[in-house]
């Protein structure tokens, strides 16, 4: 092998390590929702990508506070905001801590849209120390899988939604609308999130 074969290998070795390690930045940055169910963090990834929607949402929120969740759901559908947006309306306290760490959730959507699969990458790093250190396990409200290096975190309930810190929520009454729950996930292996069994670009 000649010596530009040579270095071409050890470079493309490098970026592959490198693509694999995530850097200590993203992981402090993706921190605070690794340890979430994956659904919601592949809505809250999604929904970072245009941070003055969440504000928004946030704000028409407080406006509807009246409304009980069925009343709210069909109002929330007809509003002309992304689906990630209408997905996390269900959980107003998750786009509230978003809208509070306005600059956190900016700084989120910026680093996913450059490069989403060492976002993602950083989570699964998070949730390993995490499982390692003992502070990651199924619980009454949610299990978590290990599948090789990869690692799930579901509700162990498909209509109740556990948030660390959060408490539990009912995600059954927003399933009728194609932007619920059961509409996202994300592909671990491909680095992407998926709406609707597609994978998800967000517009900013």
């Amino acid at each position: 092998m000649n010596r530009f074969l040579i270095c071409a290998a050890l470079a493309f070795a490098l970026a592959g390590n490198a693509a694999a390690q995530p850097s200590h930045k993203v992981q402090e940055l993706v921190a605070p929702i690794a340890l979430y169910p994956d659904v919601l963090v592949a809505q809250m990834l999604a929904a970072s990508t245009h941070p003055d929607e969440v504000v928004h949402a946030r704000l028409w929120l407080e406006a509807h506070h009246f409304a009980n969740a069925q009343e709210l759901a069909q109002a929330v559908d007809g509003e002309a905001w992304a689906p990630d947006i209408k997905a996390l309306t269900l959980l107003s306290p998750v786009l509230d801590a978003m809208r509070r760490n306005f600059a956190w959730t900016a700084a989120l959507g910026e680093a996913y849209t450059d490069a989403p699969d060492e976002v993602l990458g950083a989570v699964q790093s998070v949730r390993r120390d995490a499982l390692a250190a003992g502070a990651l396990k199924s619980t009454g409200e949610q299990n978590v899988i290990a599948q090789g290096d990869t690692i799930l975190i579901q509700p162990a309930n498909a209509e109740r939604a556990y948030v660390p810190g959060g408490g539990v929520f009912d995600v059954a009454v927003f399933e009728r609308f194609a932007w619920g729950w059961h509409g996202w996930e994300v592909n671990w292996q491909q680095g992407a999130v998926r709406y609707q069994d597609a994978p998800y670009l967000s517009l900013r």
